[in-house]
């Protein structure tokens, strides 16, 4: 055996890793002798020993730094196979391949140290385990991190250097482009400068970036956005308009044609693992470490961009006085401030007065998108319904069924933690018998170890997530709730007298008490205009109720059409308004505002919709059951006051119909010359019996 004697036959027994990394993908494009240097290690390796076939490459991780082993899988990887004593030896070309970080870089050494596998380099191969051999490794570690982090001060330093000259190329924002020549013009589209423009002239109007927002979704405008990554990179997207993306225009100094460099740092505490360009916070502008102004052709002057920054803080200031002084005033008449969600998207609902009354309001969409609120509710009546199953839950045998309900409801969970606790124990036993087994089995024996192998770390998996389970059963399971007998007595009278000692409560006093039994109220308004109110008790208990509120129009609702029908069957059948609207309310149907169905508000649904009365289309004329008094009198050609003073004098005898409340005579030309006949005096009466009108 050709090599380094620290090379035994344990190592040569197991599988040979060659690590391959480069720290970005130009260097992968470019640098590609770097990568076949590092193939080139493979050799080494069978001159070590190492038959073919044992040798694997990893290049997971080309393209990705090694500061951190968050992201790199193929580094997670090497380090779980080396605590399953699976390598005997890691080749890379140098230790800045593997890490540059001395936490993750001594972890390694510890593992390989522990479980005996070797690392090698271009210099020679090294034992974990001897002294000599790991102080060495430390060192070139250690020589690693510093490197990287002298690497890095030149490249600031070089970065920062361009961006003092203003020459430093970097991602421009939407609206301009970097000519061949490396020149910044307006975008060539002259919708995307357009639409820019309106931007700014849209805030300078109407002095806020909501009300711009409002102002796009209304006329559906959307803002362009140039792609600097992905799919459809470098191309120009129309998106929805954001509050987010306007305020990423109005802030960016470059549409005043100035360059800006630092305008954000990274803070280490906010930075997600695996996730770089996390954790970054805006500087304030004295703070910034370049500003050029000059450098980019301008949509606003340097003067304008100060104003809208200047009303932008303003705007902000003025949002938090108003939260201040919110948090700070609890005297408003909604007794739910706080506890109310949306039932649709299940954000949290805000509170807003006008004038006497106030509304329950989900404006989260709107103040974020532009879009419509997602929906807003009268709070009297949801307040006077909580209210009232408030007063109810204070009732004793409500009080009895709570104590009984929480003592049920901790014995189950009680025994849902035993069985719980079984089975982890069972896990826990199953885990240590495949650990037991996979150790028992001849490392030659591959298939079989194999196979043991899985099993262990399923057992182990289900083991944590067993574990898991128990954790978050216990940290959640409730305690059981025991109402001493004196405060059930106190609790019993403060039930009866609650409801008339309310009135003479201060509204903060009123809130107290309902937060002590109310968690949470979920409100929903359902297509038939009635609000469903989900309350959510202290303890996880809930309940549900209906509360019909006032609403602006039937219009949008279903039930419009349903009661239109029925109006429309009444009126046929020849009720009058009053008639109409008693038996709407007797079938349970309900106005938009007030309680009841009045004549007012059918005739006025009726005029809307185009319904007639039946004696309204009989005056009219035209209908097959007889002549009106007006058709009678264009045929005989007299005014209508000339049949009702016969009628009034008895020249003239006939009864109102039975059905339409109007005068009608016999569609038949007998009746018309009678007419003419009376008109004439040559009849002195004239009758119509009522069998005649009935047709």
């Amino acid at each position: 055996m050709s090599g380094s004697i620290k090379v035994q036959p344990t190592h040569l027994q197991r599988q040979a890793v060659v690590y391959l990394r480069q720290s970005s993908p130009k260097q992968v494009m470019q640098n590609k002798e770097s990568a076949l240097n590092q193939k080139a290690l493979r050799g080494r390796l069978l001159e070590l020993g190492w038959k073919a076939g044992q040798i694997a490459i990893i290049d997971e991780d080309q393209g990705h730094s090694a500061k951190s082993a968050s992201g790199r899988d193929g580094f997670q990887k090497l380090v779980a196979d080396v605590s399953l004593r699976k390598l005997g030896i890691i080749m890379g070309y140098e230790a800045s391949r593997l890490s540059r970080n001395s936490a993750d870089w001594h972890r390694l050494l510890e593992l390989c140290a522990l479980f005996d596998t070797l690392i090698g380099d271009s210099d020679g191969i090294y034992n974990a385990r001897d002294f000599n051999d790991r102080l060495l490794l430390g060192l070139k570690g250690t020589m690693s991190e510093a490197e990287l982090h002298s690497l890095r001060l030149r490249l600031d330093a070089g970065r920062l250097s361009k961006a003092k000259r203003g020459e430093l190329v970097h991602h421009l924002p939407t609206g301009y482009v970097r000519d061949r020549d490396g020149a910044v013009r307006f975008d060539h589209d002259a919708s995307v400068q357009d639409r820019l423009r309106l931007v700014f002239s849209k805030f300078e109007e109407l002095g806020s970036a909501q009300k711009v927002l409002g102002h796009l979704v209304k006329h559906q405008l959307k803002l362009p956005r140039r792609q600097t990554s992905g799919l459809y990179a470098g191309d120009v997207l129309w998106k929805e308009p954001s509050i987010a993306a306007l305020y990423s225009i109005l802030k960016n100094p470059a549409y005043a044609g100035a360059f800006a460099y630092g305008r954000r740092i990274a803070d280490p505490t906010r930075q997600i693992p695996g996730r770089p360009s996390t954790g970054r916070i805006r500087q304030p502008q004295s703070q910034w470490l370049v500003l050029l102004m000059n450098i980019y052709p301008a949509y606003i002057t340097w003067d304008q961009h100060q104003q809208i920054q200047a009303k932008i803080a303003e705007n902000r200031q003025t949002m938090a006085d108003r939260l201040t002084r919110k948090l700070g005033i609890r005297g408003g008449a909604a007794l739910l401030t706080g506890l109310v969600r949306c039932g649709r998207c299940g954000r949290a609902m805000a509170v807003q007065y006008k004038d006497n009354r106030f509304q329950y309001i989900c404006n989260a969409a709107r103040a974020k998108y532009g879009k419509p609120s997602c929906q807003y509710l009268s709070g009297a009546m949801i307040d006077q319904a909580v209210l009232a199953e408030f007063f109810q839950a204070l009732d004793p045998a409500q009080i009895d069924a709570l104590q009984r309900v929480a003592l049920m409801q901790a014995e189950h969970n009680k025994n849902l933690l035993h069985h719980m606790r079984q089975e982890t124990a069972r896990l826990e036993y199953a885990a240590k018998l495949a650990e037991r087994q996979y150790n028992c089995v001849d490392p030659e024996n591959r298939l079989i170890a194999a196979t043991l192998e899985k099993k262990w770390e399923n057992a182990l998996g289900e083991l944590e997530q067993a574990k898991a389970r128990l954790a978050d059963m216990s940290a959640q399971a409730p305690t059981p709730v025991a109402i001493p007998k004196k405060l059930q007595e106190a609790f019993a009278d403060v039930g009866h007298r609650l409801p008339d000692v309310w009135p003479c409560l201060s509204v903060e006093a009123r809130k107290q008490l309902l937060r002590t039994l109310v968690a949470q109220v979920n409100l929903r308004r359902e297509s038939n205009g009635h609000v469903n109110v989900r309350i959510v008790w202290r303890g996880d208990l809930v309940t549900e109720t209906d509360v019909r509120l006032p609403i602006h129009s039937l219009r949008r609702y279903g039930a419009e059409k349903s009661i239109i029908s029925r109006i429309r069957e009444l009126a046929e059948e020849g009720n009058g308004d009053t008639d109409i609207a008693a038996q709407l309310n007797l079938e349970g149907h309900h106005p938009c505002r007030g309680q009841s169905f009045t004549a007012t508000i059918v005739i006025k649904m009726r005029c809307r919709n185009g319904i007639r009365l039946p004696t309204a289309r009989a005056r009219a004329g035209g209908i097959a059951d007889g002549y009106t008094v007006r058709e009678i009198a264009r045929a005989i050609r007299v005014d209508p006051s000339w049949v009702y003073r016969k009628i009034g004098t008895g020249e003239l005898v006939v009864t109102p119909h039975p059905r339409y409340g109007c005068y009608l005579f016999p569609r038949r030309p007998a009746t018309i010359d009678q007419f003419k006949r009376l008109k004439a005096g040559k009849l002195q009466h004239v009758s119509f019996p009522k069998e005649h009108q009935d047709g």
